[in-house]
């Protein structure tokens, strides 16, 4: 799932009460979209946009929202540590930014750096090349005058080398045009 945020969302309310157990909400008239600040949600519960619902009392939950329709919203219950509860009309709902959502990002920054971990490279102009199917590895830069020439006896497939042909200046480009 896609972690969606805003930095301008506004504080709502519940327009009526809901269940433990319940998988919508409706808040008040015409607020859906201010809390949602702008964010939309893909189709299919792709997205999720975190909420919580009678914030900083004992009540506490937080709940993903994963699809709007203006003021009604399908809601996944009681994340981040929280438990499903009853809640009442009015209960104050507001988007909040939450230790999942940091440890999601945590987790997100580790996988790329994986990936293709920055320690890969360790000069100016290294390259990224690779030696087999999902192996990466770095072929510093050659010196000055070098080309990259492919080269499959070569353990990354390319190598630098001295150019061989062709002309490598300006004047050396109009002399063959017979300038």
């Amino acid at each position: 799932m896609t972690r969606k945020y805003s930095s301008i969302s506004v504080e709502t309310t519940l327009a009526t009460g809901i269940s433990n157990s319940a998988t919508t909400m409706t808040v008040a008239s015409g607020t859906g979209s201010a809390l949602m600040g702008g964010v939309t949600l893909a189709p299919g519960n792709t997205d999720i946009f975190t909420v919580a619902l009678d914030v900083d009392t004992q009540n506490e939950e937080v709940v993903y929202i994963t699809q709007v329709s203006s003021d009604t919203f399908t809601i996944v219950r009681a994340r981040a540590g929280t438990s499903a509860i009853a809640h009442t009309g009015g209960a104050t709902v507001k988007h909040v930014l939450t230790s999942d959502d940091l440890n999601f990002y945590t987790a997100g920054v580790a996988t790329a750096d994986a990936a293709i971990p920055e320690t890969v490279v360790t000069a100016k102009a290294d390259l990224l090349v690779a030696s087999a199917s999902g192996v990466v590895d770095n072929l510093a830069v050659g010196t000055n005058g070098q080309v990259l020439t492919a080269d499959s006896t070569q353990t990354l497939g390319v190598k630098w080398a001295e150019s061989t042909g062709g002309s490598s200046s300006v004047s050396d480009v109009l002399m063959l045009m017979g300038g």
